[in-house]
């Protein structure tokens, strides 16, 4: 078990502990036999499939679990209700053995193969040999630390990590001479050091020859220790896949992170044990070499929910939907991960092909999928019944301007909203070109009108509340944009330098990352950096900066680029696939989010399109109480000073969302396409007409098929 993770979550684990259900003698799961047949399987129809393990009743925490010489699978728990569990038929049954408990550690019970105890924390190992005689400690060198160990048939192997450089390594020991060597294999060596990650863990074979390294994200690696040869057991790309929220049983990495693992010797089968860092709480999956259930008959036995993009919200109130309704199974699937060498749009064609067939998701959350196309098309079911339930108690004028229609086919869940922040001239500006002619008259005055870290998402924001976007796009005028944001450029960045080493500072990371990107203007304004500012209100937090530098500064604040309306940024958007096969059961999950049920006990970006959410915000106080200071400086005497909400404030805030009447255009692949040109415009000298004509040229290829 990981040591770092262990001693953060200590105090977790023993609360845990006290308040769990008393611990039954055997905990049986309700699906024992169901397991699926791994042996004599080619390799040309099999692949890794995933299932949760039933845990032993009142099990919370796994501290750590290993296979024994017989195939037995171990747990070991920490805390005040420290205890050893045994199944032999990988969690279908459990049973407590007759273990070895005599040593003890705050990070609770580790096992050898032959089910040698032994107990370890940062610095040192003492272990409690199986034959009875003396116990043995194992000391770490100055600098190190351990991260994880295994034993098997006295060989030792430890994960250490070097306090000063942050590197990991790996050391072996024979535990019958008590010499050890440190493994300089290359290409084991160039695995840890370009690790992204700290979270590791190793395991053993039964007979100590096979070495298994697991660093949180990076898959499984597999060392021989007789031959010194380095290979994959799981590569990284097929760990993730494994994993991920697609499977019928996936791991969420959303939440989770493993912190443990066991490998039987056939390596047909691996467990993993991942902690959920929301509920403190472990969960064990086995992950067989066997072949998979025929991928249409499995998309009839659930409820499917599709994301374009990976959207932790979503994730997290189908898990709340799932707990309120477990006779119900549902998947959260999402398309494009920019991990896996798909490609955004051919992850959107990929679902198109689906949806076309009359196989598709069930419920499609629409953010950044061409949504119009698809109620053109009839994809989309007609759910204004679901919404009129919840008329009053909704900002339904967003929900009006999202459809266009008097029937509504999408439901936008959250939203925030594109300002400009400046003064009375600023402010004024209707659209682009009024702004532009108002900055550049400000630009003489020799102060940025951005600042440099803000730049991109200013661009992001330009497009998506123009008019570039209708039906196709528009050539000359994304030329124009371009154009702009050059000038803009030039009037911002000081000595007209622009910083092209960090991914961050181009735009195509930020349309990644689209909606949920922001920096601070705010306080750059504050601090005197900047004239303008160009964000989006998407929380209170969000919300009580702009009142605080409008009040200090005597600013204000409007919609972005109002011309053609009061623009809002819809997201968590739902549609319903009026072929999926579980309609009804989509219409019920509707219902739960809109409730505020679900709302209510999660954590989300954006403000809800449920009104009455926003009363019971913290920031909201009949007093205005001060909350604290914001500042880029040590002296706090220039912080930006942060006060509650008072009744009367906040319902100014909602008179500014009912009147929010336009959705920005904000196709995942257009802002992709627009976003690349633009870096090649800015930062490769790439005039804005090429840059304009080579996006067009790809965009209404795309928007035409």
């Amino acid at each position: 078990m990981l040591k770092k993770i262990e001693s953060i979550i200590l105090s977790w684990v023993i609360i845990i502990a006290v308040c769990s259900c008393s611990i039954k003698d055997e905990g049986k799961m309700e699906n024992e036999g169901e397991k699926k047949n791994v042996e004599n399987v080619s390799d040309e129809e099999a692949s890794w499939l995933s299932t949760e393990l039933w845990l032993p009743d009142g099990v919370e925490f796994v501290n750590s679990l290993n296979y024994l010489l017989d195939g037995t699978l171990r747990i070991a728990t920490a805390g005040q209700d420290a205890a050893v569990w045994d199944s032999q038929n990988e969690g279908g049954g459990w049973e407590k053995p007759d273990a070895d408990m005599s040593l003890t550690s705050d990070y609770g019970y580790h096992y050898s193969s032959e089910g040698m105890l032994y107990v370890y924390d940062d610095e040192k190992l003492v272990l409690s040999p199986a034959d009875g005689s003396e116990m043995k400690t194992i000391s770490i060198n100055d600098g190190d630390q351990f991260i994880s160990t295994a034993i098997s048939n006295n060989i030792l192997a430890v994960l250490v990590q070097n306090m000063n450089s942050m590197q990991l390594h790996v050391e072996i020991y024979d535990l019958q001479t008590m010499e050890y060597r440190s493994l300089d294999d290359l290409e084991l060596s160039e695995y840890l050091s370009n690790s992204q990650s700290d979270v590791g863990n190793v395991a053993l074979n039964s007979t100590g020859e096979i070495l298994y390294i697991a660093i949180d994200g990076t898959g499984i690696g597999r060392y021989d220790l007789k031959r010194n040869q380095y290979s994959y057991l799981i590569e990284q790309d097929l760990f993730q896949n494994l994993t991920n929220s697609e499977q019928k049983e996936g791991l969420n990495h959303e939440a989770e992170i493993c912190t443990g693992f066991a490998v039987d010797d056939t390596e047909k089968k691996i467990v993993l044990c991942m902690l959920n860092m929301i509920k403190n709480q472990s969960k064990l999956y086995l992950c067989e070499w066997g072949i998979p259930e025929d991928k249409e008959q499995a998309s009839k036995d659930k409820l499917r929910i599709y994301s374009l993009k990976k959207h932790g919200e979503i994730q997290q109130a189908v898990s709340l939907f799932q707990e309120k309704c477990p006779e119900l199974e549902v998947t959260f699937e999402v398309g494009y991960t920019g991990e896996d060498g798909v490609e955004l749009s051919d992850a959107i064609r990929t679902l198109n092909t689906e949806l076309m067939s009359g196989n598709g998701p069930d419920i499609l959350v629409l953010d950044g999928l061409p949504a119009d196309s698809y109620i053109e098309k009839g994809i989309l079911e007609d759910i204004t019944s679901i919404v009129d339930q919840e008329k009053e108690n909704i900002f339904y004028n967003i929900i009006s301007a999202y459809n266009k229609k008097e029937s509504i086919y999408q439901i936008p869940t959250t939203f925030s909203v594109p300002i400009i922040l400046g003064d009375a001239e600023v402010i004024d500006a209707k659209n682009r070109k009024e702004l532009m002619d108002i900055l550049e008259k400000k630009a003489v005055t020799g102060l940025p009108l951005i600042t440099p870290e803000n730049f991109a998402e200013t661009a992001v924001d330009l497009f998506i509340t123009s008019d570039i976007l209708e039906g196709t796009i528009d050539e000359a005028k994304l030329s124009d944009f371009y154009r702009d944001l050059k000038q803009i450029a030039k009037q911002s960045f000081p000595d007209n330098e622009i910083d092209t080493s960090e991914e961050f500072s181009r735009m195509t990371y930020w349309a990644e990352e689209y909606p949920y990107i922001g920096f601070n203007p705010e306080m750059d304004i504050f601090l005197g950096n900047a004239q303008v500012g160009i964000d989006k209100i998407s929380s209170f937090e969000t919300y009580l900066e702009v009142l605080s530098v409008c009040s200090e500064k005597d600013l204000s604040y409007q919609y972005l680029n109002r011309e053609k309306g009061n623009y809002f940024i819809a997201e968590a958007v739902f549609g319903i696939n009026c072929t999926g096969k579980y309609r009804d059961d989509a219409k019920q999950f509707l219902r739960y989010y809109l409730s505020g049920e679900a709302q209510s006990a999660m954590s989300y970006t954006g403000f809800s399109i449920i009104r009455d959410m926003m009363k019971d915000s913290k920031y909201v106080s009949e007093n205005g109480e001060f909350v604290g200071s914001k500042t880029r400086d040590e002296n706090l005497d220039k912080g930006l000073n942060l006060y509650k909400v008072t009744p009367s404030k906040l319902q100014g805030l909602i008179d500014f969302f009912e009147g929010l009447n336009t959705p920005v255009k904000d196709d995942a692949v257009v802002l992709q396409k627009v976003m690349e040109q633009a870096d090649a415009c800015l930062f490769e000298g790439k005039d804005p007409e090429s840059s304009a004509r080579d996006a067009c040229s790809e965009i209404n290829l795309y928007l035409n098929e």
